[in-house]
């Protein structure tokens, strides 16, 4: 309780009250005014704060929408239809548990527009018209880092997957197969019925995860191109409290990204709780 107090509640009940003050970061902080809510009147009227929240919620959406399903997928082809499972369970995971600095300059290098693989494989088989600055268009970009955060995010989920499979009771597979289930009938009427918690797990750490989004937007994008065409919340943030010396303003964006993720998570909960009752 202690160590939860020191490394959890102490940062963030400093950052809320920071948050109400407007504190440069590089002075005393008994220096600085109380201001009440003016730094959250002032993100209402933020158009780089906007635009941010639409970036996360566009990201997060993509995310919420494609790492459940396609870490069952993994997880179900790795639990049924794949031989050497350790093998190939090991190989799946290898991006989760890349260094996210590594994996990020990796990508850089495969998406860049003059030398990067993606591009030079394309003018290879004569697709030259596509071959675009996929980081450096505002159309691609965003899309460019949620598809690199999927890649890097699917294998987590895809090990909670596989543990929820494998606590599904043999029996009950094999009961459906003499009623003659087909293997379809199975997944949909056995399989993820019963992995229903596992499955809302997921859903709210992806959730956690999408507002947590910061070192692969920094290092791929830093935030551009174009008018912030991929600048999250917590970039924004960090840029506010350290390079434009708002710390004050920076943690009341920090204070208002954890109600959203507080929000979002407590409603989900609530969604799961209803289901598991019914």
């Amino acid at each position: 309780m202690i160590i939860y107090t020191i490394f959890w509640a102490v940062p963030i009940l400093s950052t809320l009250s920071f948050s109400f003050t407007n504190w440069s970061g590089i002075t005393a902080f008994s220096k600085a005014d109380f201001v009440g809510l003016k730094n959250f009147r002032q993100m209402a009227h933020d158009p780089i704060f906007i635009q941010s929240l639409k970036n996360n919620f566009q990201y997060g959406i993509v995310m919420v929408i494609a790492v459940p399903p396609l870490s069952f997928f993994i997880a179900y082809l790795l639990d049924t239809h794949i031989p050497f499972k350790k093998f190939f369970g090991f190989l799946a995971y290898i991006p989760a548990i890349l260094p996210t600095v590594v994996v990020m300059l990796l990508w850089r290098w495969i998406l860049n527009a003059q030398y990067g693989l993606v591009n030079t494989f394309l003018k290879a088989v004569g697709l030259e018209q596509f071959a675009i600055g996929w980081l450096s268009n505002v159309d691609t970009a965003l899309w460019a880092v949620t598809f690199v955060s999927i890649w890097k995010t699917v294998p987590t989920y895809t090990i909670l997957a596989l543990a929820g499979l494998q606590q599904i009771p043999v029996e009950y597979k094999e009961a459906a197969i003499i009623d003659g289930a087909n293997e379809w009938q199975r997944i949909i009427h056995i399989i993820i019925p019963s992995m229903r918690s596992v499955f809302y797990t997921i859903f709210t750490l992806v959730i956690i995860d999408v507002f947590r989004v910061f070192e692969l937007v920094y290092i791929m994008t830093e935030g551009g191109p174009g008018y912030y065409s991929t600048e999250m919340l917590l970039t924004y943030m960090y840029k506010s409290s350290f390079s434009s010396y708002m710390a004050g303003y920076g943690s009341a964006i920090a204070t208002t990204t954890i109600l959203i993720v507080l929000v979002i998570t407590a409603l989900n909960l609530k969604f799961s709780s209803r289901s598991e009752e019914d």
